[in-house]
């Protein structure tokens, strides 16, 4: 990481069993390994076999944009990540199994989510609040409505009690020294949109996506630096930074080809499943991740384009960093590789 020793609550026993110079190496590892177990489970849990399943969760595990969060000592995003997965698990099990005990598994999860990483565990509760809607849509049969709403409330009383501070941070009921920097240094409209999409991918940079290191590895690289224009201001080369990354987009050539095998899927299969969500979520999250790039006005305080719908939800202006998008995008491809790997078995099994 960055020098600095991560200190997150149920992490924190760690300290007792690994030396200093250690810990935040095993912090990350453990978190990492966390997180695709229960991507693992989840996968599991929606009816694709163990193979595929593993393939998903190798896919979400080494997705570049998480992976290389390790150079910034990006703890708490691992950390919320972790929690994220098994939230995501334990809510499919609750629909799927009517169950309340995995609802209020859920509600703590939540809490969690928002309090390791609240602005990409905000976005990616988001996700898991149409998901569960989703997947409530699809189990309708089984009914049993009034055990689930107890379910549901009992959530969002331990979500609230849990989580209370992290919530109130995102209903901008509580201060912080994000809102008074907001406050305090952005003088005009057009400031704030400089400040608030200055970390937006670049369309002409989707190819990272499949290609790792086609823009270089981060501006700390020597050998291959960075040299797209994320992180660059509106008032280059005038003034302000000319770009900054440290991190690496890409999901891979296999994991992309996967996935459009599944996308492809959603035209020739009667049930669609899980995929057509996903396939939403991921085109979604890219066209939101492009923020100030897919505008028709990207240099003026206004215009239109997806990252401007967003931007002007009440409190979301507040929201640095449209890049953050790319997480439910690397969910979305992860479980979209899996479902593409389990088309390819099927057809092997078919030959």
């Amino acid at each position: 990481g960055n020098g600095h020793t991560a200190n997150y609550e149920v992490y924190s026993p760690i300290r007792r069993f690994v030396p200093p110079a250690f810990y935040n190496t095993v912090v990350f590892s453990l978190c990492a390994f966390l997180a695709a177990l229960g991507f693992y489970f989840f996968l599991l849990e929606t009816g694709l076999t163990a193979l595929p399943a593993f393939v998903g969760s190798i896919s979400l595990l080494f997705s570049g944009h998480y992976i290389t969060c390790v150079f910034s000592g990006h703890a708490g995003t691992f950390m919320m990540w972790a929690a994220f997965m098994w939230d995501l698990f334990a809510l499919t099990r609750a629909l799927n199994k009517r169950s309340i005990v995995a609802l209020i598994w859920s509600g703590i999860l939540s809490a969690l989510v928002l309090r390791y990483q609240f602005d990409i565990g905000f976005i990616m509760l988001i996700v898991l609040f149409f998901f569960g809607l989703f997947l409530l849509w699809k189990t309708r049969e089984k009914k049993q409505f009034g055990k689930l709403c107890l379910g549901v409330v009992l959530a969002a009383l331990v979500f609230a009690s849990f989580g209370s501070h992290a919530f109130f941070y995102v209903l901008g009921i509580s201060k912080s020294a994000n809102q008074t920097e907001v406050q305090t240094t952005k003088e005009s409209p057009l400031e704030k949109w400089d400040w608030a999409t200055q970390w937006s991918l670049p369309v002409k940079e989707t190819s990272s996506l499949v290609f790792p290191g086609i823009m270089g590895w981060g501006n700390q690289d020597e050998e291959g630096p960075y040299y797209g224009t994320i992180g660059q201001s509106l008032s280059w080369p005038k003034g302000g930074m000319e770009n900054f990354s440290l991190n690496t987009q890409a999901e891979g050539a296999a994991v992309m080809l996967l996935a459009l095998l599944a996308i492809a899927s959603l035209f020739f299969e009667k049930e669609k499943g899980l995929a057509l969500f996903f396939t939403i979520v991921a085109l979604i999250g890219l066209l939101l991740s492009y923020g100030r790039y897919c505008d028709v006005s990207p240099t003026s305080a206004s215009g239109f384009g997806p990252y401007r719908i967003f931007y002007h939800l009440p409190m979301m202006s507040d929201m640095r960093n449209p890049i953050k998008f790319l997480y439910p995008v690397m969910l979305a491809l992860s479980f979209l590789s899996a479902v593409g790997f389990s088309i390819l078995c099927r057809e092997e099994d078919h030959a």
